[in-house]
């Protein structure tokens, strides 16, 4: 622990496994599936931004779901520490303020 955090009485910044446990990837998928679908419906040309909409369709996970699952567990993680203790909040993995960053941060 370096010496700002403890002058600061917070908690170190959790591992970078477990705050991307805190936005559980495996349903990224339909944002991102959404943004791309947005895309093509709105009629608009994409010409010469393929990059931005690759970014757009690569964001949408973690920016939209990620972000919502962090905000959840942040607001449920009483009730998750009964009754899902493994999670990232109530395990401690990840220190209930830096849950709160995360999901400010995403937001």
């Amino acid at each position: 622990m370096n010496r700002s955090a403890l002058s600061l009485g917070t908690s170190p910044p959790p591992a970078a496994r477990d705050a991307l446990a805190l936005l559980k990837p495996i349903p990224w998928f339909p944002p991102m599936w959404a943004f791309a679908v947005g895309v093509v419906s709105s009629g608009a040309a994409i010409d010469g931004r393929w990059l931005l909409v690759g970014l757009g369709v690569l964001l949408a996970g973690p920016m939209v779901c990620g972000t919502s699952q962090a905000v959840n567990d942040w607001f449920d993680r009483h009730v998750d520490a009964i009754n899902e203790p493994d999670r990232p909040i109530p395990s401690g993995r990840v220190a209930g303020r830096w849950g709160l960053y995360i999901a400010i941060i995403g937001t």
